[in-house]
C-alpha cells in the first residue's frame, strides 16, 4: 500500500517547516504526528497552502467531529506551519492568527481501581503485564511505555529509577521498586520491539491496556491511578506534577483524585444526627 502524501503544492513547503521543528529540537515523534496533521489539512483543502483564508480552515475544522485534545493539537500545528509560512516570507500574512482557541471542557480524574488492575493482570501475558505496571506504579503514559528500554533503569542513591523519555523528548527520572527494576532488566535492549521501527507504536500499547482493563478503561487512567495514589501518599502536588512530567501544576490537578477515605470522612461530617 502507497504511503499517503500530502496535497502537491504542499509537499515542499511542509518538508521544509518540518525540517525546521527538527532543527529546534523536536522529537522524531512529534515531527511525525505533525506530519500527519499538516498532511490531513493539505488533502482537505487542497489547492496551495499559499490561497488558504482561514474561513477555509475553520470550515475544515468544523467537519470534522474531534475530542478537544485532538482538535487542540491539530490546532497547533496549523498555528505553527502557517507561522513558519509567513516568517519565511512565503506568504505575507498568517491566516491561522484568525483561528477561535478550542474549548475544552473541565477534565475529572478517572484512576483506574485496583481491583480492575489486578484482574487484567491475573489474564496478562508477561509482556501485558509489564505495559500495566508501567503506567499503574511508574505513571508513563503509553508512548513512553512503548520506548522502554533495559538501558534505562539506573542506580540512585536509594535503589533503581527509569530515564523516562516524554513529550518533546524531554527526560525525567521516576522511581522503581526493585521487583519492577528486575522485571525490566531482564530484557536486553527495548521492552516492546517493533515490527519495523526498533520499538512499538504506542497504539499498540493503548490496544492491548485497554482490551485487558475492558470497562472502557485505558492506559491514561493507569496513570491517573499513579498520580492519585501517589499524592495520597505525599501531598505534595509539586512532586507528583515532576514524575508526570508535567510542565503546570494546573495539568496534574486534573489527574488527582480526592481520596474516598477524605470524601467519607466530608460526609460523616456533615450527616445529621438522628
Amino acid at each position: 500500500m502507497a504511503t499517503k502524501q500530502p496535497a502537491p503544492q504542499w509537499r515542499e513547503s511542509i518538508d521544509k517547516w518540518l525540517a525546521s521543528l527538527r532543527a529546534a529540537g523536536y522529537s522524531e515523534q512529534t515531527l511525525k504526528t505533525r506530519r500527519y496533521q499538516i498532511q490531513a489539512l493539505s488533502l482537505g483543502l487542497g489547492g496551495s497552502p499559499l490561497d488558504v483564508t482561514v474561513e477555509d480552515i475553520v470550515e475544515w475544522y468544523a467537519d470534522h467531529d474531534w475530542k478537544p485534545e485532538t482538535r487542540k493539537s491539530s490546532r497547533n500545528a496549523a498555528v505553527s506551519y502557517f507561522r513558519w509560512l509567513k516568517h519565511s516570507g512565503r506568504r505575507p500574512d498568517d491566516p491561522s492568527e484568525g483561528l477561535p482557541s478550542v474549548k475544552r471542557p473541565q477534565a475529572h480524574p478517572r484512576p483506574c481501581p485496583d481491583r480492575v488492575i489486578l484482574a487484567a493482570l491475573g489474564r496478562a501475558t508477561e509482556s501485558e503485564r509489564l505495559m500495566i505496571r508501567l503506567g499503574a506504579e511508574a505513571g508513563l503514559r503509553r508512548a513512553e511505555i512503548a520506548c522502554v528500554s533495559s538501558d534505562d533503569v539506573m542506580d540512585d542513591l536509594h535503589g533503581k529509577s527509569l530515564i523516562v523519555r516524554g513529550k518533546g523528548d524531554k527526560q525525567r527520572i521516576v522511581p522503581l521498586s526493585d521487583d519492577l527494576a528486575a522485571e525490566i532488566l531482564k530484557h536486553r535492549g527495548y521492552l516492546f520491539p517493533g515490527r519495523w521501527e526498533p520499538h512499538c507504536e504506542q497504539s499498540y500499547i493503548g490496544k492491548h491496556v485497554g482490551a485487558l482493563l475492558g470497562g472502557g478503561w485505558t492506559t491514561h487512567s493507569l496513570r491517573h491511578r499513579y498520580a492519585t495514589m501517589t499524592y495520597q501518599a505525599t501531598a505534595d502536588i509539586f512532586l507528583v506534577s515532576k514524575l508526570l512530567g508535567h510542565e503546570s501544576v494546573e495539568t496534574t490537578q486534573r489527574y488527582v483524585a480526592l481520596p474516598d477515605s477524605r470524601l467519607r470522612v466530608a460526609v460523616d461530617a456533615v450527616a445529621l444526627g438522628a
